[in-house]
């Protein structure tokens, strides 16, 4: 699809900062390729996002967290309902989002806090047809096939590690998002992902896992 045709473009994301980096983004690269941006509606949730799956969408941007489902269940749904390419936009780089949206069928899998340029390649690529990774997502992949070191897995990433070695040492979002160089909504969407793999609920748990990890 090129020219002037608008395509249906689907975009899930539970935060609205990070819904609107993405819509400005898809829609650069729309301008690009000389088409129209008034077909990309937004959800917001993952009940948001399911009403909309029968209007017949060109092409989904899909969260993976999302405050009342995983985003690979709509992904799956999409796939299986009719032609449409799909990625997932997310900071979950962990080996089981990555498999269970792989598995589900998604076309791509970006990252979040990629640069904006890269973000805009990759959207492109996916809208040209060709599946789209990001680079860190695809050496796990390659790595599935070299052989497995005996050494226990950290559950975190190493950006996941980073965000958690700040906020242990007392810094607040904003503060970490400054440290890193990376948007605020980049580092909630970080937190999400920690809360959810260490099971706690509080800044104070939060640091003790820091300790223990000897981040801080």
């Amino acid at each position: 699809m090129s020219g002037g045709l608008s395509p249906r473009v689907l975009v899930v994301d539970d935060l609205e900062p990070a819904r609107r980096l993405l819509v400005d983004a898809i829609k650069a690269v729309l301008a690009k390729r000389g088409q129209d941006a008034s077909g990309i509606e937004e959800a917001s949730s993952f009940t948001e996002a399911m009403v909309l799956l029968d209007r017949k969408f060109d092409f989904a941007f899909v969260d993976l967290h999302l405050p009342d489902g995983r985003g690979w269940d709509i992904i799956r749904s999409l796939k299986s309902s009719y032609d449409i390419l799909v990625a997932a936009v997310t900071v979950m780089d962990d080996s089981q989002s990555v498999e269970a949206t792989l598995a589900a069928g998604a076309d791509g899998y970006l990252i979040k806090d990629a640069e904006p340029e890269l973000l805009h390649f990759r959207i492109e690529r996916l809208m040209a047809g060709e599946p789209s990774l990001s680079p860190a997502i695809a050496r796990m992949m390659l790595a599935r096939f070299r052989p497995h070191q005996n050494e226990e897995e950290d559950p975190l990433t190493d950006r996941e590690r980073e965000v958690l070695s700040l906020v242990g040492r007392g810094l607040r979002a904003k503060e970490v998002a400054e440290q890193l160089q990376i948007s605020s909504h980049t580092v909630r969407d970080h937190l999400k992902s920690i809360y959810r793999k260490l099971d706690v609920s509080s800044r104070a748990e939060v640091a003790i896992e820091a300790q223990k990890r000897n981040l801080t």
